[in-house]
């Protein structure tokens, strides 16, 4: 993955995405015949290596971005370094378990599952997930994906585009396919806080580095006309696609 679009709103990436359920991490638990070693690739700050550190032995959890990086929670088994992930130090048939969170429509894929199948054991778990877009109520929802699918739209990278439009439906994954249980990941926000995770975008980021101006200020009336009281907490959803395989 040679492009990074998350360092220079590392901070509010790690304080405002959304963390992943418990049931995500349940279900790989129960899936992983050996937990030794496992290989969070694209970690960023980290939020999907913290909960396999609990039921494996060690961690190696990998970035391009030094600025994410410099936003993890350390802890004793998980070992952060800065890695393409077409590229991993890991030795031949290492780890026993292989995530990518909202990440993999970024990588170059037929490198990225070459390198994977190299790494990973026999019997491993290669598991990718992530989300496109997000949901509160109907006022709400008008309003966030009208910005963030049509206003936003030509300031989205392919990647991008690719993850929200096709939700990893006609992705390629290089060992048979497991099933997969549906997940959401929930928070309560105000709405300051949906903003500064809307601010996270990466397509927000690249309309203020063509633009010069942030393009939130030109929703803010309609959102909050639309939320009601700025301070009331709201659930927000952000329903998982993704697909898991094990290499035979």
């Amino acid at each position: 993955m040679k492009y990074d679009f998350f360092s220079l709103q590392s901070d509010v990436y790690a304080r405002y995405r959304p963390t992943y359920p418990d049931n995500l991490f349940e279900f790989i638990e129960q899936q992983v015949q050996e937990k030794k070693l496992a290989w969070d690739v694209a970690t960023g700050n980290g939020q999907a290596a913290n909960k396999p550190a609990s039921f494996f032995d060690h961690v190696h959890a990998t970035d391009l971005s030094e600025s994410q990086l410099k936003n993890v929670v350390p802890q004793f088994n998980i070992t952060y370094k800065q890695e393409l992930a077409e590229a991993c130090s890991l030795d031949d048939e290492c780890p026993d378990l292989i995530t990518i969170a909202t990440a993999i429509h970024w990588f170059n894929k037929e490198k990225f599952f070459a390198e994977a199948a190299r790494v990973l054991k026999t019997g491993g778990l290669l598991f990718a997930w992530s989300y496109g877009g997000s949901t509160v109520n109907e006022a709400v929802d008008k309003v966030m994906d009208h910005f963030t699918f049509v206003y936003l739209f030509d300031y989205w990278h392919a990647g991008a585009k690719e993850n929200w439009n096709d939700k990893y439906k006609s992705l390629q994954m290089p060992f048979p396919l497991i099933e997969i249980p549906d997940f959401i990941a929930r928070a309560e926000y105000t709405l300051e806080e949906v903003l500064k995770y809307m601010f996270s975008l990466s397509g927000v980021q690249e309309y203020i580095k063509q633009k010069g101006e942030n393009p939130l200020d030109h929703i803010y009336k309609p959102l909050l006309e639309a939320w009601g009281n700025p301070e009331e907490r709201k659930e927000i959803n952000w329903h998982l696609h993704g697909k898991c395989c094990r290499k035979s």
